[in-house]
């Protein structure tokens, strides 16, 4: 009896496990649309010199229900594809049919190299 009762408690709680995993996994309601993507050198010597790479658009809640803890996370490459460096923008909330003017920055000695970006865009 004790063992059925274990038993039992142990698929009740992977059960519930697997449903609040289902639900943070959900597909983001975000749509990007207008993405421009911006970079620069700025002057300094070999040891202080930076740059900057950004990433504009707008983001807008396709869904019909609060988007929460948006992230829009890109991976900026230069022009052989090469990885030179990730950034991240967040915003709290956007209601239902909401649109968030976005900025995503990337800075340093070769952020003046982007030439392409993949965008990935999440929220629960």
């Amino acid at each position: 009896m004790i063992e059925s009762r274990k038993l039992s408690l142990i698929v009740l709680l992977v059960t519930v496990m697997l449903l609040i995993q289902a639900a943070c996994m959900t597909a983001s309601n975000l749509q990007i649309t207008d993405p421009e993507l911006t970079a620069r050198e700025f002057t300094g010597d070999l040891n202080t010199r930076s740059s900057m790479a950004v990433l504009t658009g707008i983001a807008r809640n396709t869904k019909d229900v609060p988007a929460r803890n948006c992230i829009l996370t890109v991976t900026f490459y230069d022009a052989q594809s090469n990885c030179i460096g990730v950034a991240s923008a967040s915003r709290e909330s956007l209601a239902p049919g909401e649109t968030w003017s976005f900025t995503v920055q990337l800075t340093g000695p070769d952020a003046w190299k982007a030439r392409s970006y993949d965008l990935k865009a999440s929220n629960q």
